[in-house]
């Protein structure tokens, strides 16, 4: 099955490169991990397009004994992560030249992107606990991989959370399991009655606080703002732009098929946390200083807008346009988050501040990363016509107008109170004041993380004009 093939050589292409990465360019006594990981990123991106183009239109394929569902959606979101992995892979070229730990950097992302791809297509909780701890250990290392102090603090917080969160899913398995005698996830979704909602509403709860931990569902976001705010950008755009869409895809492929059976209820619940991250996220994103402790608020907010597509799950049509807005929200998500955290490693390392001071009249210095970081901004409010405007406006607030009219105007709402950051952002890099002649900083449009950002802006413009709508109706979950 050509399918199943392709699974088959992603796997092992980027498992078994980034396993042996590390002992190559030890043996060898050259530096070419770096080479390694973008072969082999440009080889995933082209089997996970090539998934995309045979799934496209056609029914879901189930693979490994059923373990994996491979369709349209997920191969678009393995896309999306592949794109993700090479960008960050491209800007750590020189960013990273100088670390001691540069060949297990690179190793790590792809042994974190292989895990990505599992629990994007999972089917199988037995499956879905192996990858999370693949993803899981894989991201404390990643964290800390630097070794600085901010690095190793973000890593330890990153960790303990962790723990908690494998317990709440550890327990909510366990419940589903013990109600239905299953770990295949639709045959656990079929055995759903209302003999035993109590007990998997119980267990839902819980994968979602889990989930919740991973990609930063208020109350369970502590860690998030202070790793995202404090580590180094260039870990931060691969952790925040990349691991983030796992959680939010295993929050679609195992709770989301319950949805039509809790009705109410799951409107409810989805929409007292979209509101409460959403809110939460944008109000303290707007008291900060600084540009990478705002995008950390920032990431808790969009987190939030995508909730409010999942609380639009129980209902028909609706259901159909927020699970699509939710794909197309991770791409315009992980773009920008990527692209601006990729710029801010690129400041740093210019020797630039992160905070709003350092960015001030950064247009005269660096005019094609400002012009990038300017329009990724834009993106993030939901300006037409690029990528944001279509996953935030016309899909994801779209899909409860009918439902929960009242969900979309506090949607709304929120991302009016965003503007005030995110034009704070905008106006700083577009002052007339600041970085003078300072440091002599200057960009050079040949570096691989500008050519990075670039990247990831090109396709936020492309995706908005005209492509977003053409894909979200080839988009079924």
């Amino acid at each position: 099955m050509t399918v199943e093939i392709l699974l088959d050589i992603l796997g092992l292409l980027l498992g078994g490169i980034g396993l042996a990465t590390p002992t190559i360019e030890y043996y060898l006594k050259k530096r070419i991990s770096r080479w390694l990981c973008l072969a082999a990123i440009l080889l995933a991106l082209a089997l996970s397009i090539g998934l995309l183009s045979l799934t496209l239109g056609n029914p879901p394929t189930y693979v490994y004994d059923g373990a994996l569902k491979i369709d349209a959606y997920g191969a678009f979101l393995f896309t999306i992560t592949s794109l993700g992995a090479l960008f960050v892979t491209l800007a750590s070229f020189t960013h990273t030249s100088k670390w001691t730990t540069a060949p297990s950097y690179f190793s790590l992302i792809l042994i974190i992107t292989v895990g990505v791809y599992y629990i994007i297509a999972v089917n199988d909780l037995v499956l879905l606990l192996a990858a999370w701890a693949l993803v899981s250990v894989a991201s404390y290392a990643f964290v800390g991989i630097k070794k600085d102090e901010a690095s190793l603090e973000g890593a330890a917080k990153y960790a303990l959370m962790g723990i908690v969160a494998s317990a709440f899913l550890l327990f909510g398995i366990a419940i589903l399991y013990g109600v239905t005698g299953s770990t295949d996830i639709r045959t656990i979704v079929q055995a759903a009655s209302p003999a035993n909602m109590q007990a998997i509403l119980t267990a839902i709860i819980m994968i979602v606080a889990a989930f919740g931990f991973k990609v930063g569902i208020v109350p369970f976001h502590g860690w998030l703002p202070d790793v995202y705010g404090g580590v180094n950008p260039i870990l931060v755009s691969y952790i925040a732009g990349i691991v983030k869409v796992s959680g939010i895809a295993a929050l679609l492929r195992i709770v989301y098929p319950f949805a039509p059976k809790l009705g109410v209820s799951w409107l409810f619940l989805f929409a007292a946390f979209a509101i409460v991250t959403m809110t939460f996220g944008n109000v303290a994103a707007l008291i900060q200083r600084n540009f990478q402790k705002m995008m950390g608020y920032s990431s808790l907010a969009h987190v939030g807008y995508m909730l409010v597509g999942f609380a639009a799950g129980g209902s028909g049509v609706s259901a159909t346009i927020g699970a699509q807005g939710i794909a197309l929200h991770l791409a315009t998500y992980a773009l920008a988050t990527t692209g601006i955290f990729v710029a801010l490693s690129y400041l740093a390392e210019k020797g630039l501040g992160t905070d709003l001071d350092g960015i001030a009249g950064l247009w005269r210095k660096m005019p094609i990363l400002s012009s990038c970081i300017v329009i990724l901004v834009f993106s993030l409010i939901g300006m037409p016509p690029l990528i944001g405007f279509w996953s935030k406006f016309m899909y994801l607030f779209f899909s409860v107008i009918e439902i929960a009219p009242w969900l979309a105007l506090i949607a709304v709402i929120n991302t009016g109170v965003s503007v005030g950051y995110y034009a704070q952002i905008i106006r700083y890099v577009l002052s007339t004041r600041g970085t003078d002649d300072r440091n002599e900083v200057r960009e050079n449009p040949r570096d691989p993380a500008v050519i990075a950002v670039v990247l990831t802006t090109v396709l936020t413009v492309a995706l908005g004009l005209g492509l977003a709508p053409v894909l979200a109706s080839l988009l079924i979950l």
